[in-house]
């Protein structure tokens, strides 16, 4: 129909839409904005949506008098976003992840049009083994581009490490059948396969993965890792080998070779792929993990020590504090071990875990009372019923244990003071 003739019965169709306005009432598509140059994202398999309802398109208004201010939110607003957006490409460029993070979901809120702020999320809480907030933002940003390959075969890989045995194969099949030249979708397929036990149809999606782009260093990873498991070590570590060759900073190729050595006895080549990946990426915990299991291996305990307090640096994690604390006291050094325990307490007053790892490290020092207060300020932190019983269960151990008349009467002092006084919290609310 002719636009004049749509315009000259405009008045006849606004009519009849406000008078069916519950059977038309849809928000129009909205317009997709350009890709931003640094973004490289291709259709994937999500199924399209239903076409809309027609649209009627009224008459241009009037221009505005000379003068007149516009209205011109929606271009600024968009180009915040771009803004927003190349802030945190440059920011990640630079290593400083989390505030490029920030920037990328700015970039986002502003234009909820924006394609690839969203998957470079995803991309980064993916590297850092974040998995489900990274599956968070691939569906984002499918939302934005029903059409991305990278945003729909990243989102399967995180439901895979999520557990999702059922999806991402399906997804991922679906995606090498529309692009079948693609090799980072049969690596990903591959993957897939591998975490619910198909490992021969996994070699074979591997190894069509690295036939299509013989340079796909994650091919050649993953195929490493079914080589290992299979106890084909010389496969293995060729696989890896080439993978590192491809790209020398792909740090969980380096943490699974120096895996592959350590189980082959080659520990001080194990040591030094360890030490290499921690020098990469300070906050890559199996770096430090593997560090200290190859070290008292060795037998060197001190330098097992030193790399303890390296990664209560990085990583004053609940696990972490519990392993140094107990390296040290293995060693003698219950000064370290409480230090590191009453230095826990400090950083989290309020948590129970923190004074339960104290009350262990008192008591390997000796001190059963100290302990014995410190089990019930863990117990009266505690919300879980699991680690509540946990710290009852070493309560009850040290009033079961054989000590002095003296011990037993300050332990059920001690006892009945906290009873009363937990006694009296739960009045109190």
């Amino acid at each position: 129909m002719p636009h004049r003739s749509l315009v000259a019965r405009l008045p006849l169709l606004l009519a009849l839409l406000l008078a069916s306005a519950p059977a038309y009432a849809q928000k129009p598509a909205a317009t997709k904005a350009p890709k931003p140059a640094a973004h490289t994202a291709r259709p994937d398999s999500t199924p399209p949506e239903s076409a809309p309802a027609p649209l009627i398109v009224p008459p241009k208004p009037a221009p505005a008098p000379a003068g007149a201010p516009q209205d011109t939110s929606g271009a600024a607003a968009k180009k915040r976003a771009r803004e927003q957006y190349a802030r945190g490409r440059l920011l990640e460029e630079n290593g400083a992840y989390a505030a490029a993070i920030v920037s990328y979901v700015e970039a986002a809120r502003t234009d909820p049009t924006l394609r690839g702020a969203s998957f470079r999320v995803g991309m980064l809480f993916a590297w850092k083994h974040q998995y489900d907030p990274a599956a968070r933002a691939f569906r984002e940003e499918l939302h934005r581009d029903p059409e991305s390959l990278d945003a729909t075969r990243q989102y399967a890989l995180m439901l895979a490490e999520l557990g999702d045995t059922l999806r991402p194969v399906r997804m991922l099949e679906e995606l090498t059948r529309r692009a079948p030249g693609d090799s980072q979708a049969w690596r990903a397929l591959g993957f897939a396969y591998a975490r619910v036990g198909r490992r021969d149809d996994a070699v074979r999606a591997l190894k069509g993965a690295i036939a299509l782009d013989g340079k796909n260093a994650a091919a050649w990873r993953d195929l490493g890792v079914l080589y290992a498991d299979a106890g084909d070590t010389h496969a293995a570590r060729d696989a890896y080998q080439r993978a590192l060759a491809i790209d020398p900073k792909e740090i969980p190729t380096l943490i699974n070779l120096a895996n592959l050595e350590g189980r082959s006895g080659n520990h001080e080549a194990a040591l030094e792929h360890y030490r290499e990946a921690a020098r990469r990426d300070s906050t890559y915990f199996d770096a430090y993990r593997g560090q200290i299991r190859e070290l008292v291996v060795l037998g060197r305990e001190q330098e097992a020590g030193a790399v303890w307090k390296r990664w209560l640096e990085v990583g004053p994690e609940d696990e972490v504090r519990e392993g140094a604390a107990r390296h040290f006291v293995r060693q003698g050094r219950t000064d370290i071990a409480l230090e590191i325990a009453r230095n826990a307490v400090r950083d989290s007053p309020k948590l129970g875990e923190p004074r339960w790892l104290l009350g262990e490290m008192q008591l390997a020092a000796g001190d059963t009372v100290a302990a014995l207060t410190a089990y019930r300020e863990a117990w009266l932190r505690y919300t879980n019923p699991s680690d509540r019983a946990r710290a009852g269960t070493s309560m009850v151990a040290l009033h079961t244990a054989a000590a002095s008349d003296t011990l037993r009467s300050l332990l059920r002092a001690d006892s009945a003071r906290y009873a009363r006084a937990d006694t009296l919290r739960k009045s109190v609310r």
